[in-house]
């Protein structure tokens, strides 16, 4: 089934653009075909020919609300409309008036989540979503789709004796984010301030960073701040793997860790307000404060070979 290109999708599409990828690759690493990829180029780049994501987004809603505007069946036939609503009730679902309208029930669902979402209320289920019993979430055809499992993890990783394996999140804020790494062994922290959680400021951040690109590997979930994984990978020493989805237990060393900066940067701390000398004053005191899982050592003395355990 087609879906049409996220917003998330607009981001990781204008950083490979930037990266010089070719169309084909691209389509690879977003998961869509090249010719999707060839007509969101086209259809949605500005004037400039430059493809800058919210206004390819932006775009894209403007030429879909447009389209089928002469061909609504109920905003352009006022007498339908009418007695659809005055119909509409918990007791009388939409494929009951429409039999007797003869239009496609979804037409009437399509009309009220579009046009009428102040009709939800009179919704069998109150415009809630539910699967039908039995059935399964459709699986994700996207980025995530080829993606290396966090069960291909060397064993350095699996069984924390190594350092330089890395857990990487990040901490939303309001109108930013903290971009986290955490090493298994050591539990030795990497924090930086960033100004949002998109894929491209992440690549750019981490590449940049020394202890980052000497990683052994890195175990992200799968949410599109990594989108950009095979790009990363390119400028680290290690691979990249990924826990499986809304499995946060399997990067546990960095939940943790991001639930100690929590107590610092509770939820809803404006980015504004913090500066990155804060993160960084925060982090030495993670790094540099013993812990009982480290047989009482600091992780800053396991990360850097300071002491015979750990």
């Amino acid at each position: 089934m087609y879906k049409h290109i996220t917003l998330d999708e607009r981001f990781l599409l204008a950083a490979l653009i930037k990266a010089d990828y070719e169309l084909s690759d691209m389509a690879d690493v977003i998961g869509r075909s090249v010719s999707s990829i060839s007509r969101e180029i086209f259809r949605n780049s500005k004037p400039d020919g430059i493809y800058e994501p919210r206004h390819a987004h932006k775009l894209s809603k403007i030429k879909r609300i447009n389209s089928k505007q002469d061909y609504r069946k109920i905003e352009n036939n006022e007498e339908l409309a009418v007695r659809i609503e005055n119909r509409l009730h918990p007791l009388i679902s939409p494929e009951v008036i429409a039999m007797d309208e003869n239009i496609c029930h979804e037409t009437i669902y399509s009309w009220i989540y579009r046009s009428r979402p102040d009709l939800k209320i009179r919704l069998p289920q109150r415009g809630k979503k539910r699967r039908r019993y039995g059935s399964k979430r459709e699986k994700n055809r996207g980025w995530t789709t080829n993606v290396r499992n966090i069960e291909e993890q060397p064993a350095g990783a699996k069984n924390r004796s190594r350092i330089r394996h890395f857990e990487g999140d990040t901490i939303r804020l309001n109108g930013g984010a903290i971009l986290t790494h955490t090493d298994r062994k050591s539990r030795f922290e990497i924090a930086h301030l960033v100004p949002n959680e998109t894929a491209d400021v992440a690549y750019e951040i981490i590449k940049n960073d020394k202890m980052l690109r000497s990683a052994k590997s890195i175990t992200y979930d799968r949410g599109s701040t990594f989108a950009l994984w095979r790009m990363i990978e390119e400028k680290i020493e290690g691979k990249i793997y990924f826990a499986n989805a809304h499995h946060p237990w399997e990067r546990g060393t960095n939940e943790n860790s991001n639930q100690r900066l929590r107590r610092v940067f509770p939820k809803g701390t404006k980015y504004s307000t913090i500066t990155k000398e804060d993160v960084a004053k925060t982090v030495w005191i993670m790094n540099h404060t013993k812990r009982k899982c480290l047989n009482w050592h600091t992780p800053y003395e396991v990360f850097n070979g300071q002491c015979t355990s750990g």
